[in-house]
């Protein structure tokens, strides 16, 4: 009586697991760029917030980091010792931010919303890449632009691909309700910059309430998809 050879995966279920994980391997480089390139920027922008000049948080816009000159800004006198190095970071975080979606994107479900969001993602990429190579106070009408169109459809692109993350099962469920409310959050806090609604009091600070929390979302989303490992089912 012959033994019966070991039992072996079929061909077809090793390359249906292969090409299941295919995205998934994908998407973890893609949360690799995303963490590097925000924890630069955080770094580099807390560090030049610190070098800067009389900085008020308020009151200073955060495109006073990247100011390629020194000079009076609103009756005070503002100048960033590391402006060089504050839109190189810019740049960078541009580039990889728009890398980053590309990665992600074969583990969102096909259809118009991921399209959407990608689209979103990119704009959002062009504008910061746009802000750092146009430092408001010598090319301001590009920067501007950029900076619009960053802050526009970042926040529009967050509560778009944060329920698509999550229905990947990379991201837990609660992760697209908390996109969706900082996504809601900063343009509403860029309403109130682009209005004027600050009255040149509190320009800074609505700045930041709709640029920040978009960075340390796109950071943690980059944490999570960077060491996240998809479930094989039997």
């Amino acid at each position: 009586m012959t033994t019966p050879p070991p039992a072996t995966p079929p061909i077809r279920t090793v390359l249906q697991v292969r090409a299941l994980t295919r995205p998934h391997a994908a998407a973890r480089i893609g949360g690799l760029v995303w963490l590097a390139s925000s924890v630069q920027t955080a770094a580099v922008s807390t560090v030049a917030a610190v070098r800067l000049h009389s900085l008020d948080l308020a009151r200073d816009m955060v495109s006073t980091l990247g100011a390629a000159d020194c000079g009076a800004v609103k009756g005070r006198w503002v100048c960033s010792p590391l402006s060089t190095a504050v839109n190189l970071s810019w740049a960078l975080a541009g580039f990889g931010l728009g890398a980053g979606v590309l990665l992600v994107r074969p583990l969102l479900r096909p259809g118009r919303r991921r399209t959407l969001a990608v689209a979103l993602v990119l704009l959002a990429a062009a504008g910061t890449v746009l802000v750092a190579a146009s430092p408001y106070d010598t090319r301001p009408v590009p920067h501007y632009a950029g900076a619009f169109t960053a802050l526009l459809c970042g926040n529009l692109a967050v509560t778009v691909l944060a329920p698509l993350l999550s229905g990947t099962g990379a991201l837990p469920p609660w992760w697209g309700w908390c996109g969706r409310a900082i996504g809601c959050f900063g343009l509403a806090a860029g309403v109130c910059f682009g209005t004027g609604l600050y009255a040149h009091a509190f320009q800074g600070g609505f700045e930041r309430i709709a640029i920040w929390p978009l960075v340390l979302w796109v950071l943690a989303s980059g944490l999570r998809l960077a060491f996240h490992r998809p479930r094989h089912r039997a």
